[in-house]
Parts: structure tokens; C-alpha cells; sequence
């Protein structure tokens, strides 16, 4: 029995190598240039992958630690920004806050001033947040085949649940309307399948379903995290 330990460390450790390369993937969030279909927008990339940029290009890249911007032309190493640095072991992206301000929305949080598309991660716990909470606020969901529900904000209060009296469906439009702004928003919801649980597939879910506001918000934690460091 004592000569097998060796073999099972060799394949307990062979899992982990294959465990943390899985996680040193990054993914092109950006891409504008002459390279730009060479590295299109949810390209992965392997760890220690060689980037040969042209003149114009600018890609940013994201990985399970943090993101960055390169430039042509040059060539360029991802291998810094695979490393599965102190960013990435605060807890789950999807909860990163921006500790400026308090109750900022998390990237699943529907911005109620924001149209477009939003990807849901989870239809349960799905979340309304306004920017600004100073005063009292109505507001007014509408779905596309007729239904409404309102809800009332408090002063001091930026997060709501999203009515449980209006089921969440992938591919239905909403309206939002508020006591507050003469505009209304209009949001396109997709429900993911599953809730990624790292950054670098969230990513990839927001990029494939076209969830662009998420991805910037997802872009800019990111900011926040690094210049945590």
C-alpha cells in the first residue's frame, strides 16, 4: 500500500496542474484594428499564448487575476495576465462592490436607468438598482405582453427585488418607467443557463449574449480590484 502513494500524489497533483490551467485561460473582451479578426471579442486564449499585433490595434484581455490593454505594434505575452492573482481570491467576481459608494450594484443588478441587454444569472435573486437613492421613487415594469407591476423605492434605499409577481422570461423586453426621469428604459433579458462562477467565463457569457453594459461594469470591478492591491 505505501508504494502506491506515490502514484496517487503524482495524479493528485497532475489534477491540480490541470485544474489551474483551466483557470489561467484569458479571454479578448476588446479588440479594434487590423488584428481584430485574429482576436475577435470572447476569443480564448491559453496561458503563455504569444499576441503579434499590428500598428492600430488596441486588445484588452482579461484574466482569472485582472485585465490589460495592449497596443501595437509588438508582440505580447499573456502570461502576466493569466496569473491567478490576490484580485481574483476576494471571493466571487460577481459579488466585487465599489467600496467608494456604497451599494453600487453587482454586474447580475439591473441598472434602472440603463437600456439594453441584460444577462441573468439567477431569475430569484435578480436585483433592481437605482444610482441615485436620496429621495423617494416609483416605479413602473411593463412587460411585453401587457402585464405591470410597480414598486416603491424608500429615500436611502438603492436595491429592490425584482417583483416575484412578474416572472422573469429569457428573450422578453421590459419597459421601466420611473416617478423620477421623464425617459424610460427598455431592457432585453437572457437567462443564462447557469451562474459562471469566475471571471473569465462571465466574460464569455456577456460577450455571446451581447450583455454589453454588464461587461463594462464587469470591466471596471476589475479597475477597482487591481487598484486594490
Amino acid at each position: 500500500m505505501m508504494k502506491s502513494r506515490p502514484l496517487l500524489w503524482c495524479a493528485a497533483a497532475a489534477a491540480a496542474l490541470c485544474s489551474a490551467g483551466a483557470l489561467a485561460n484569458v479571454v479578448v473582451v476588446k479588440s479594434f484594428g487590423p488584428s481584430a479578426r485574429a482576436y475577435p471579442p470572447g476569443k480564448t486564449l491559453p496561458v503563455a499564448t504569444k499576441l503579434k499585433l499590428q500598428g492600430g490595434d488596441v486588445v484588452t484581455i482579461l484574466g482569472p487575476g485582472t485585465k490589460q490593454t495592449l497596443r501595437g505594434p509588438g508582440n505580447f505575452d499573456t502570461t502576466q495576465v493569466s496569473l491567478d492573482t490576490a484580485a481574483s481570491q476576494r471571493g466571487r467576481f460577481a459579488a466585487l462592490r465599489n467600496t467608494k459608494v456604497p451599494h453600487s450594484p453587482t454586474v447580475w443588478d439591473i441598472d434602472v436607468t440603463q437600456s439594453g441587454k441584460i444577462c441573468v444569472a439567477n431569475a430569484r435573486q435578480l436585483q433592481l438598482w437605482r444610482p441615485q437613492s436620496d429621495e423617494a421613487e416609483s416605479l413602473e415594469i411593463r412587460s411585453a405582453d401587457g402585464r405591470t407591476e410597480k414598486l416603491n423605492w424608500v429615500s436611502g434605499k438603492a436595491l429592490a427585488a425584482w417583483p416575484a409577481s412578474l416572472p422573469i422570461k429569457s428573450g422578453e423586453r421590459y419597459e421601466i418607467v420611473s416617478s423620477q426621469r421623464t425617459d424610460k428604459s427598455s431592457v432585453e433579458v437572457a437567462v443564462l443557463s447557469s451562474a459562471p462562477s469566475e471571471r473569465v467565463a462571465t466574460a464569455q457569457a456577456l460577450i455571446q449574449n451581447g450583455c454589453e453594459n454588464q461587461l463594462d461594469l464587469l470591466l471596471a470591478n476589475t479597475d477597482k480590484a487591481d487598484e486594490g492591491k
